[in-house]
This record gives C-alpha cells, structure tokens and sequence, in this order.
C-alpha cells in the first residue's frame, strides 16, 4: 500500500521543495519507488507559463521524466494574484476532481508519494483549496509539519497549527525543523521536553541552517531587484553567493565596522557614494548594489573590475530594493542535491518519517 509523506507549513519559503529533495533521493537509495506531486503550483507570474519551477526542477533532476508527464505531477496551476477572483465554486470542484485523478494515477505501482504543499496552511484557503481540504479530498489522515521559527515562537506557532488542524479533524505525524540556527537547536531539545511532547508530536528532525543551500546567488538577486549589470567583465561572479545585506547609509569609518564583520555580503548604496563604494570594495563582498539607477564614478567601475565584483544598478530606491531582496526565495542548483542528502540523511529520523 502507497504511503504518502504530505508536507506542510505555517509559513512560506520553509524549505518544503529541499525537503522534497532529500527524501526522494534516500528513497532512491533504499530501492524504493517515490514520486513527487504538487497539487497546486504557482507559475512565476499571471502572465507566465503555468509551469511551477520548482515542480519542473524537481521533475528534470529527481524522478523519472518518461513516466509521467508535468501535468500528472502538479495537475493545477493558479497565480499568485488575483486567484480569488479567477477560482469560483465551479472552479474549485473541477481542481479538486484533477487533482484526485492525477493522484490516483501516480500513486499507483509506487511505495511513497512525497506531496509538497502550498506555500502556506492558509493559502487559497478562501477558495476551498488549501492544504488540509486537499489532504482530506485524498482520504489522508496525517500531514508533515515543516517549521524553520528559531525563537520561542516556534512553539506559538506548533500551538496554533495543532489547535487548527484538530478543528479541522486532521492529524500531525511529525514535525520537521527546518533552516534553524545552530545555537537554537539545544533550545528546541528543551522545549521537546517541557512543551512539543504535550502535544503528542514527535520530532522527525532538527536541520541546521545551510548558508551553502538557502543563500541567493547574485543571479537571482539581479533578477529579482529588476537591475542591471553594468561590468560585464565580472559576468562569471554572478553564480556567488550572498549571505546577508548591509545598506551603506552611514559615514565610512561606520560601515567598515559592520563589513569586518560579515562575509559575502550585498553591499546596497547610492551610485553617488564613491568613498563608501570604494571602502566597502576592500572587504568581503559578493555584489554592489547601486539605487536610483545612479551609474557610479569611473574608478568604482576600475576597482570593482580588478576584484571581480559585479555592479547591479537597481531601478528603485533602497527601500523597494530591500523589500525586492526579502522576496527572494533562492533556488536549489543540480549540482547542490547530493549535498542535500548529506544533510537530511544525519538530521531526519528516518524510520519515523516513512513509517
């Protein structure tokens, strides 16, 4: 009999795609047959092909292609925007029946099914195809709990969502921590103690925060802020990553304090600010982000180039530019799935999660 492994969050970009991964590979390696379904994907705009990327990505690198086409494997694509005009009653009963079918279809002749939920319990919930009604629809008792909170709210969190799922009759095997900081992980074995057990839920995993996976690369920030690379000669530093963002608002000598003390950062200011471009040039950072479309002083240019560091000006001010940067939900790259293995393989508690 098919067992399904349904993940789900409270919150989005929890990491439910890497989780994905990491399980159909060690399935791989225990010669078990796996397939992956997303009920519902989300193109990358209303105006784009309805091809999820993530579906797509996890189609061409974990699972057989031949066997069943896109459709089969994220049967429904609504946009992010304007859904809950586009989806009326009608609507609603025709997804669930497509979604039913297409999982009819690839849950036969296989162990386990790995869905990956929306990005949220709440999404299209007002149009009657959240999580837990599509759970439901496919006679499933049990979904996965994916939560990535390194503070107490964690638990605030785990609190709500099992007071919510027992209204709506439906049961949590486990819940998997996710993306957490290394110095919160002795916190939640604490709290696994005096709070998650009076819950009745066990832990199936604690996962440490991977800079190397979770960090957007300079591509994707340039995409994601609408800018423009301007020293082509630093093309090939586009796939680097960036591990956090300084905005440069202040005098020299006080940003330097704060680079000295980062790696791999997104350094964002004004192209008029040369004596604070030039400084930060020296430290360790992946990328100058430049707002207002302010093209900067010809020797910005000369020594971004001599340290291979791409200049990306932005067409908004800081501020949109910052809130562009916090959309940015990084991509996993091929070459990134045996690492992720690695990674799941020691954090998850294998026998509890595919029982």
């Amino acid at each position: 009999m098919v067992k399904t492994i349904y993940l789900c969050s409270l919150r989005e970009r929890v990491g439910k795609s890497f989780l994905s991964i990491g399980i159909l590979q060690k399935l791989k390696m225990e010669n078990k047959k796996a397939i992956y379904f997303k009920p519902i994907g989300i193109p990358a705009s209303a105006y784009s092909a309805k091809a999820d990327r993530d579906v797509g990505f996890i189609q061409k690198t974990c699972i057989d292609q031949s066997r069943f086409p896109y459709d089969l494997h994220s049967p429904v694509s609504i946009p992010d925007c304007y859904y809950i005009d586009l989806v009326d009653q009608r609507k609603k009963i025709e997804y669930l029946e497509l979604i039913k079918q297409a999982y009819n279809t690839i849950s036969k002749d296989v162990d386990y099914v790995i869905i990956e939920g929306a990005p949220t319990i709440k999404k299209f919930i007002r149009v009657g195809l959240d999580d837990i009604t599509i759970a439901q629809s496919l006679d499933l008792q049990e979904v996965i709990y994916v939560e990535t909170e390194s503070s107490d709210k964690c638990i605030d969190n785990l609190f709500f969502t099992k007071k919510y799922f027992d209204y709506r009759k439906i049961g949590i095997k486990g819940i998997i921590f996710n993306k957490i900081d290394h110095d919160y992980i002795a916190r939640i074995k604490e709290l696994e103690i005096n709070h998650i057990k009076k819950y009745n839920i066990p832990i199936i995993g604690i996962i440490e925060k991977s800079l190397e996976l979770f960090s957007p690369r300079v591509l994707e920030i340039m995409e994601a802020i609408g800018g423009e690379l301007i020293n082509e000669i630093t093309s090939e530093s586009l796939d680097d990553l960036v591990e956090t963002y300084i905005i440069g608002a202040m005098n020299t000598q006080s940003a330097l304090k704060y680079l000295r003390q980062v790696k791999r950062a997104a350094f964002i200011t004004g192209g008029d600010r040369s004596d604070l471009i030039l400084a930060a040039i020296n430290e360790d950072i992946s990328c100058l982000i430049l707002t207002g479309f302010i093209q900067p002083d010809i020797k910005v240019i000369t020594a971004a180039n001599e340290r291979g560091i791409p200049i990306i000006l932005s067409p908004s001010d800081t501020y949109t530019t910052m809130r562009n940067l916090m959309r940015i939900k990084p991509s996993i790259q091929e070459k990134e799935i045996n690492l992720i293995l690695d990674i799941l393989d020691k954090a998850l508690d294998w026998n509890l999660l595919l029982a």
